[in-house]
């Protein structure tokens, strides 16, 4: 069997001859352990260990916070330009770092002490925030102001994503790997349903409490500097947890074995070639699929006829979708049904934006945003795992540094030209092609898992 084979168990050694088998887990041990020991065993089995359970609450007050100050950044900005291209220049400027800088921090990552590294990153992106916050409550935040910080922003999640990625199997023994990758998704999908959510419930408070405005404050401008304000304070859970991890400090002569240049990752890639594939279909199928969040806040008021809390819904309904998605993958994403996974994640995901373009009302529009976040979360944490599976450790940082490249470079191509797009031939149209766009990928994907198939048999 090829190492890189999509179907790879690499679920960890063998048992030695005459050891003992491990009981099987899974569903048909539940009846028996019950509904919450079964989930305790298997969907969120490594949050037995104590380093990832930190890792695992940390990150998920963290990121609800990044994706409810996200949700209110995008419908500030459209709100006060009403132009719906600067939703997806703020991604661009937020992501598109990654793609330009993103092996440099992939290097760091096999090289620093990546405890250490990510405790500096996230405390950049607190100062950050805290900056936003200030500088919309006191209306010095232009849209270019904006911009500027998103780039600041991109500039350290260019050495931050690449350092979490790798990160991960240092908390967790390699039989637990799978789970605790599709628990990451889950953590960050959670934060994705919620963030919006609790964004829109800020605005709709403010509108609620009708407080006596000073001078050239609007009440949206109030809510997003609310928003603001609190992830700033959640990056402060994160920052604890990080504190109280331990893990090994590799001394000098280790880290230097993890040298070599940081084209390390594209010569691994070149070289396993089902790897290198998996990765090329999943730049194409986020360049077509991603954009859908950009798209949301024009897609509410111009084809549903909608306000924020209808864009927050739809925004919740993704991330809601993508949260299915991650428990599907942590509970049964193992082994053989990696192949499946990837083709099934693809497709549902090109059927939801076809439910989207046709969607005249919130009744339809949310479901086909849920699955939307459902087939592009399967697809991701899958081909995610497929990687980290497979990829020896003193390579890690770099490939998986190339991996977020890759879905940052869907920034520059599928946001802009989704943005522009939108501009020239309108929302329902533009997601139309993207659905064409995705499902064209799946189509791609089915070959080159069958491929694999082939080649292990």
């Amino acid at each position: 069997m090829d190492r890189d084979s999509l179907y790879a168990a690499a679920d960890g050694p063998a048992p030695a001859p005459g050891a003992p088998a491990d009981p099987p887990a899974g569903p048909i041990d539940g009846p028996r352990r019950g509904l919450v020991g079964a989930l305790r065993d298997t969907t969120f089995r490594s949050l037995r260990h104590r380093n990832y359970r930190l890792y695992f609450a940390g990150q998920l007050v963290s990121f609800t916070g990044t994706w409810m100050q996200s949700a209110a950044l995008m419908w500030l900005l459209y709100d006060r330009t009403g132009d719906p291209r600067w939703p997806s220049w703020l991604l661009v400027a937020q992501v598109g770092p990654t793609l330009l800088f993103g092996p440099l921090g992939g290097a760091l990552a096999d090289r620093v002490h990546k405890p250490t590294l990510i405790l500096g990153t996230q405390f950049a992106f607190l100062l950050n925030a805290v900056l936003l916050a200030v500088l919309v409550a006191t209306d010095h935040a232009g849209a270019w102001v904006v911009l500027g910080l998103q780039m600041f922003n991109g500039l350290v999640q260019a050495i931050d994503l690449p350092s979490r990625l790798a990160f991960v199997p240092d908390l967790v023994p390699r039989e637990d790997l799978v789970n605790a990758i599709g628990l990451n998704s889950l953590l960050f999908n959670s934060a994705r349903a919620v963030g919006p959510a609790v964004a829109g419930f800020l605005f709709w408070l403010v509108e609620a409490a009708d407080p006596a405005l000073p001078g050239g404050m609007t009440r949206v401008r109030l809510g997003a500097t609310v928003c603001f304000g609190v992830n700033a304070v959640s990056f402060v859970a994160v920052l604890f947890a990080l504190r109280a991890i331990r893990v090994p400090n590799l001394g000098a002569a280790e880290r230097g074995k993890r040298g070599g240049s940081f084209w390390e990752g594209f010569r691994y890639l070149a070289g396993h070639r089902t790897l290198g594939g998996l990765v090329l279909i999943t730049l194409g199928l986020c360049v077509f699929g991603w954009p859908v969040q950009t798209l949301l806040p024009a897609y509410t008021r111009e084809v549903i006829g909608h306000g924020e809390q209808s864009y927050s819904l739809l925004v919740s309904g993704v991330g809601a979708g993508a949260l299915v998605a991650a428990l599907l993958t942590a509970t049964f994403g193992g082994g053989r049904r990696r192949g499946p996974f990837l083709v099934a994640g693809a497709t549902a995901a090109g059927c939801g934006l076809l439910g989207l373009a046709a969607a005249g009302g919130l009744l339809v529009a949310v479901p086909a945003a849920a699955l939307t976040g459902f087939g592009l979360i399967l697809y991701l944490s899958t081909g995610q795992s497929a990687l980290q599976m497979s990829v020896p450790d003193d390579k890690r940082g770099r490939v998986m540094a190339l991996w977020a490249m890759t879905m940052s470079a869907s920034a520059p191509l599928g946001h802009l030209i989704a943005g522009e797009a939108v501009a020239a031939f309108g929302v329902s149209w533009v997601l139309r092609g993207m659905a064409v766009g995705v499902l064209t990928a799946a189509a791609g994907l089915t070959f080159l898992v069958r491929r694999a198939r082939l080649r292990e048999e």
